[in-house]
């Protein structure tokens, strides 16, 4: 019996662990992906991929294909590289405005979201410009391309400048009645990938307006879905306004937390929303001079004033373009079901006409560590 066990145990540590064993060098594993169309609005598949022979000069192989859909430009794509094509490890998945200026452009995704294999975690970005730029784009001293753009986004999401959307996210975002969906919006500039800030859908995935970096950290506080801590700068009105090129009325802080209550009502044939912030701030910079210990009520409430009427502005330019990325149409889901279900096919045009108010309630927790 020990002979025999010895002799399975001798031959099976004489077989290969997997008979279908793929070297890294055979596979083109794409790390981001582009989708853009050109000026006859033929599709353009685009495919950026890491080069792991040593005898390359480049990091990256990009490839380009007209196809008549993601998954038609596969064949294409295996037609021009030397190995085989993997997309499980996707990271970033650039869309053109252009594109997105077309309704149900979304459905060119259906391949992505059908196949188990691709990564689900994939970010998929706005590009504002042609996606030829940003993907034939080679930034010194920067990682690979496609690694360098997720980190990008990353950060800047975790510093509450912009949404991240994966496919994930996104395949929620379009079936939800109550919120639209939104994405991260950037451009290529000279030597550079600048973020822009958040572009924003309507129902059919078509592209209505953006958000800036600024007004993308207000949405998130009205979401209460805050990273780390939030950096807001204000121009409070000065008392004396000195000779200079300068606003000496400059204020910033950080928002340490968010407590955010949202009350729901039904009135008069529209939906009602009222939220009450209470914003706990940490002061980083003041260039004007004020008496922070003595008076900070009255400094406060000019805080609250500034804030509330950014906040006006935001929810006014979201009513406008009907489109509703905090997800209120949940909160009337929720709390108004039986005035829900009359408006939830056509939740954009209801929250248009909603009353909106915001109220802001700041109190100075840190003045930093001087007077």
């Amino acid at each position: 019996m020990k002979r025999t066990v010895l002799l399975l145990v001798t031959i099976s540590l004489l077989l290969t662990s997997c008979k279908d064993r793929l070297d890294l060098e055979n596979v083109t594993l794409v790390l981001m992906e582009g989708i853009d169309i050109d000026k006859d609005n033929n599709l353009l598949i685009y495919m950026s991929s890491p080069v792991f022979s040593k005898e390359a000069k480049k990091k990256n192989e990009e490839t380009v294909v007209k196809a008549m859909s993601p998954r038609d430009a596969r064949g294409y794509f295996e037609a021009k590289v030397s190995a085989l094509v993997s997309t499980g490890k996707l990271q970033n998945l650039l869309v053109s405005k252009k594109l997105m200026q077309h309704p149900y452009w979304y459905k060119l995704l259906d391949v992505l979201f059908r196949d188990a294999k691709v990564r689900a975690n994939a970010r998929i970005i706005m590009v504002d410009g042609d996606v030829k730029d940003v993907m034939f784009f080679e930034p010194e001293n920067k990682r690979r391309l496609p690694l360098h753009i997720a980190k990008l986004l990353d950060t800047a999401h975790e510093r509450n400048l912009v949404e991240v959307t994966t496919l994930f996210t996104m395949q929620r975002l379009l079936y939800e009645k109550g919120v639209t969906p939104y994405l991260t919006e950037l451009r290529r500039e000279p030597k550079e990938i600048r973020l822009l800030g958040t572009a924003m859908l309507d129902n059919n995935g078509k592209y209505v307006t953006s958000l800036s970096l600024v007004e993308n950290e207000l949405l998130q506080i009205l979401q209460d879905e805050k990273y780390q801590d939030l950096t807001l700068t204000v121009i409070l009105p000065e008392k004396e306004k000195p000779d200079t090129i300068f606003h000496m009325g400059t204020m910033s802080f950080y928002i340490k937390k968010v407590n955010r209550k949202i009350k729901s009502s039904y009135k008069d044939g529209k939906f009602q929303f009222d939220f009450d912030l209470g914003l706990p701030i940490q002061i980083t910079e003041r260039l004007f001079d004020y008496n922070v210990q003595d008076e900070p009520q009255k400094l406060e409430k000019m805080i609250n004033e500034q804030l509330t009427e950014e906040f006006k502005k935001l929810v006014s330019k979201l009513q406008k373009n009907k489109v509703d990325p905090i997800g209120l149409g949940l909160y009337a889901r929720a709390f108004q079901y039986h005035n829900w279900k009359k408006v939830q096919n056509n939740w954009p045009e209801a929250f248009a006409e909603a009353k909106i108010t915001v109220h802001v309630h700041t109190k100075i927790k840190d003045y930093g560590e001087i007077k």
